[in-house]
């Protein structure tokens, strides 16, 4: 009997300030990116033996796993995650600058912005996205996982389509936090995890104006609001997270799938 590490997945990230991907073509990952786990997941991959090794120039990395070889060389994994397990991964990046460059944070100007332009230098130039949802700060990270991820060519893109759009935006929050509704009226918040087969949580706001306290694990929330039917993305963590976090990713096991074969998962970001 023997063992060795084999690759389970990887995650990129492109940029389309650098060479994009073309179809049968590997072209390398943006440098300013770097993605890592959680100090969660980093902790859970120790113990199933199973360890994350970032691209050596940035812009992602790949997850390998132990396998064990009977003498009759079969292999299974020393450790097998639960069904509905899933790993986060912090997408951080170096360069903030970069923001001014990319979809969805900035946008092409109007004919009557260029128009307006007194310099022709500056006519061209990108203009924030106004569209962008509510406070799009430091509380606000790009979300994806690989729950609904549908192979196109040899790759797994995480968002509809191969760019990143406004739909990908989540808030990040600790996991145990109170939950204050938007408007007084609200009197329930419901509650599902973006995991295989989750159910929704209900929780009860029984003062009116007031919120409630909610404790769930490391995960990605959808929280809708009744009876407003407001909606949005929350990623729960007990960990500090960097400033410089830009996004998160989760990832289970595939969908009706096995973890093998080896799969690339991939964020495209559009250059304005």
């Amino acid at each position: 009997m023997h063992w060795k590490f084999e690759p389970f997945f990887s995650i990129d990230i492109f940029h389309g300030k650098y060479p994009p991907p073309a179809v049968g073509q590997s072209a390398p990952p943006a440098p300013v990116f770097s993605v890592e786990p959680t100090q969660n997941t980093r902790a859970r991959f120790l113990r199933m033996g199973w360890t994350f090794k970032p691209f050596a120039a940035g812009g992602g990395g790949t997850v390998h796993a132990e396998k064990v070889f009977a003498s009759d060389g079969t292999a299974k994994l020393r450790v097998r995650p639960a069904q509905d397990e899933g790993f986060s991964f912090l997408i951080r990046l170096t360069d903030n600058a970069l923001l001014n460059q990319t979809k969805p944070f900035m946008r092409p100007p109007t004919q009557a912005e260029m128009d307006a332009e007194p310099d022709p230098l500056k006519k061209n130039n990108p203009k924030p996205n106004e569209t962008l949802p509510p406070f799009s700060g430091r509380a606000r990270l790009l979300y994806f996982d690989n729950l609904k991820a549908v192979q196109v060519g040899g790759t797994f893109p995480l968002t509809a389509g191969n760019t990143v759009s406004i739909a990908d935006f989540g808030s990040r929050f600790p996991t145990a936090f109170t939950f204050m509704p938007v408007q007084t009226t609200v009197t329930q918040v419901g509650i599902k995890a973006y995991s295989p087969g989750s159910t929704v949580q209900n929780f009860t706001i029984t003062s009116k104006g007031m919120g409630v306290e909610i404790k769930l694990p490391e995960n990605g929330y959808h929280f809708m609001q009744q009876p407003s039917n407001q909606s949005e993305t929350l990623f729960l963590s007990s960990e500090t997270l960097p400033a410089d976090l830009l996004g998160v990713v989760r990832i289970f096991q595939p969908p009706n799938a096995d973890w093998e074969p080896f799969r690339r998962y991939q964020i495209m970001f559009d250059k304005v």
